[in-house]
């Protein structure tokens, strides 16, 4: 006779009540957003922007596509900032598909980068500055293994800077580390590539701010976050058969 289902975990509980809390959030920044309208820049410097950035990309394209995939590399293994607007004009230029494909994979390789150089390069330095958040780490680690690395991922606990170079100092396999940020980034990048592909298309910010455009980011959103409870659902019930 099959046991009976087990009440909600305080985890799951918890899970629930912050995707409920973002949900309401981002209603109110829709709605903020639609009201400061007025103060924002024209739309004719919303399409010159874009017009700028499409003429680059119609000037060479392998040579566009290149020079992003690189910049995107270079500040995603440095951690700098600038990659969000990168993403967006992934998806301006590229389309959806493409451009996460881009987005994504330079991501990974970034984090790749910074997971080796902490390995081989910058081990003390890291160990010194970060070490103690190395075990939390490495106890999650220990515990679900590469469906930690996974969750960090698709909802960064601990900030993406710290997460590659710790990762660096654990034991996992530099493959494994690849694949699973492949994935566990996956959803994230299409969502701001998404929001790049409404540019092309927007005459000004009202376009941007409009109800299908903002329900179609929160549907990608969510994803990580049903993601992240769908694997702990699986790696959680693997771990009562065993």
């Amino acid at each position: 006779m099959p046991a009976a289902a087990s009440p909600p975990s305080r985890r799951a509980l918890a899970w629930a009540a912050l995707a409920m809390a973002m949900a309401v959030l981002a209603a109110a920044l829709l709605w903020r957003v639609r009201a400061d309208l007025p103060d924002l820049p024209d739309a004719d410097w919303l399409q010159q922007r874009r017009a700028e950035v499409q003429a680059l990309h119609a000037a060479g394209p392998w040579a566009f596509a290149v020079g992003l995939f690189a910049l995107f590399t270079l500040l995603s293994a440095l951690a700098l900032p600038g990659c969000s607007v990168l993403a967006l004009a992934a998806g301006l230029c590229l389309g959806w598909l493409p451009g996460t494909l881009l987005v994504v994979l330079a991501s990974t390789v970034g984090a790749t980068l910074s997971f080796l150089a902490a390995r081989h390069l910058w081990r003390d330095a890291v160990q010194r500055r970060w070490g103690h958040r190395l075990h939390r780490l490495q106890a999650g680690l220990a515990r679900d293994g590469a469906c930690y690395l996974f969750s960090l991922r698709v909802a960064p606990v601990i900030p993406y800077a710290l997460v590659n170079p710790l990762m660096g100092l654990s034991a996992m396999p530099t493959r494994q580390f690849f694949v699973v940020s492949l994935l566990g980034m996956l959803a994230g990048s299409a969502a701001y590539v998404y929001a790049g592909t409404a540019l092309a298309h927007a005459r000004g910010w009202q376009d941007l701010a409009s109800p299908s455009m903002w329900a179609g980011l929160l549907l990608l959103a969510a994803l990580p976050w049903a993601l992240r409870w769908s694997w702990g659902w699986f790696g959680q019930r693997r771990r009562q058969r065993a």
